[in-house]
């Protein structure tokens, strides 16, 4: 059959040949970051080859806040257990520190798991080593105590209510973790571009709340030396003039001790430091989202059987291990989802584990002219749906009736 000459390539193009495409400007604008590194051009990046260029006014050739001739009378956050306090420095300045999150020896456990874990992978050849850092990806497969932190167990960081409290306040109840790893500035690394980790959203921007929050443990003390976190105070609430943003605060190096848990909002401008010292730099970076946006980090797939095996409703449903009829559905299952913890409509995790156990079979191309043919009990699907799916009550029996006798 012909295909109609309007729907082929060549009119196509000729068709879109200075045709008014209305996003177009806007999807490739590359904002934020184009209007904000011709502002301010400090903030400009160095290349991976180019050398540190120190007492020119770069962004990551800064000190902590109490140091910096802009900050040094700014009351800027410093670490409290007090949550009112907490909440407000979150909302005024994009961050807050959580003073003692971690019990010395929760820290001291966990840094020793990280340390070994690293140094393992580098040995192997298999790290993952950038110019500005090592990370460490997969980390909740890799010690006992790191689902305990997806989870935040007070028996694994002590913290781990009022850290969630933060997180629902900011996001709404039902976020999940969009990826959870190791940051390890190495002596004399490139520092990071200063960035919001929200940037999965750009050139949208979310004027009215994040839609992203880090958590980051501490696992020793950071300053201006090792590589403590560049941060610009405020910057999450800059406005742009139209699309355009004008000038910027400049960035301090994030002052924390050992067991301190930074709570910072997605917005907010950071960025790996370089690490000036002799020795490695080792914190958590915890990044949870809204449950609408695409995970960084697939716990999906990447969950090691081992760990899928122990996990809690509570660590799967934060893990995004809860489909709906807007997200994650497998052949269907998960339209009836609610999204909420242990909902059987939508645990995802049903789906992982047959998988594993190599017995999901797929439903493909069916006939009524071979029905006789289909093994029912083989359907990976119809396993789980007679297994899990509470819907199909009396009603859908019904319904379904009703619509075959048409």
């Amino acid at each position: 059959m012909p295909i109609p000459e309007e729907f082929s390539t060549a009119a196509i193009e000729a068709a879109s040949a200075d045709a008014f495409v209305p996003y177009q400007a806007f999807l490739a604008s590359g904002e934020p970051y184009r209007s904000m590194i011709s502002s301010n051009p400090w903030m400009r990046p160095p290349r991976a080859k180019d050398p540190l260029e120190w007492g020119q006014g770069w962004y990551y050739d800064t000190t902590v806040g109490r140091k910096h001739p802009d900050w040094q009378d700014v009351a800027l956050p410093v670490a409290t257990k007090d949550l009112r306090q907490l909440r407000q420095d979150l909302f005024t300045w994009g961050y807050c520190l959580i003073e003692d999150g971690l019990s010395a020896a929760q820290c001291a456990r966990i840094r020793s798991r990280v340390v070994d874990q690293a140094a393992a992978e580098r040995a192997l050849g298999i790290a993952h080593v950038s110019p500005e850092q090592q990370h460490v990806w997969s980390l909740v497969n890799k010690g006992p105590d790191f689902p305990g932190l997806l989870e935040h167990d007070p028996e694994v960081v002590q913290a781990g209510p009022m850290i969630e409290t933060l997180l629902d306040e900011t996001l709404g109840a039902g976020w999940n973790h969009y990826s959870f790893l190791a940051n390890i500035s190495y002596p004399d690394c490139h520092p990071q571009g200063l960035h919001q980790d929200q940037s999965a959203i750009a050139p949208f921007r979310s004027l009215e709340a994040p839609v992203l929050v880090n958590t980051i443990y501490i696992l020793q003390d950071v300053n201006e030396h090792n590589g403590g976190t560049l941060i610009i105070p405020g910057s999450h609430r800059v406005q742009a003039e139209g699309p355009v943003y004008g000038a910027l605060p400049r960035a301090i190096n994030l002052e924390a001790r050992a067991g301190s848990v930074l709570i910072m909002d997605g917005r907010t401008l950071h960025g790996g430091a370089v690490n000036r010292s002799g020795a490695l730099r080792y914190i958590l970076t915890n990044s949870v989202v809204k449950p609408w946006l695409k995970q960084q980090e697939s716990f999906l797939l990447g969950l090691s059987p081992e760990v899928l095996a122990r996990a809690s409703d509570k660590f799967l449903w934060r893990c995004g291990m809860q489909s709906t009829s807007v997200r994650n559905m497998v052949e269907g299952y998960g339209y009836f989802g609610s999204g909420q913890v242990a909902d059987p409509n939508g645990s995802l995790v049903h789906v992982r584990r047959a998988m594993d156990a190599g017995s999901y079979v797929h439903t493909g191309q069916l006939s009524m002219d071979s029905l006789q043919g289909v093994d029912l009990a083989a359907l990976g699907l119809t396993r789980i749906q007679a297994a899990h799916e509470t819907y199909r009550n009396e009603n859908y029996q019904s319904r379904l009736a009703g619509i075959s006798a048409r």
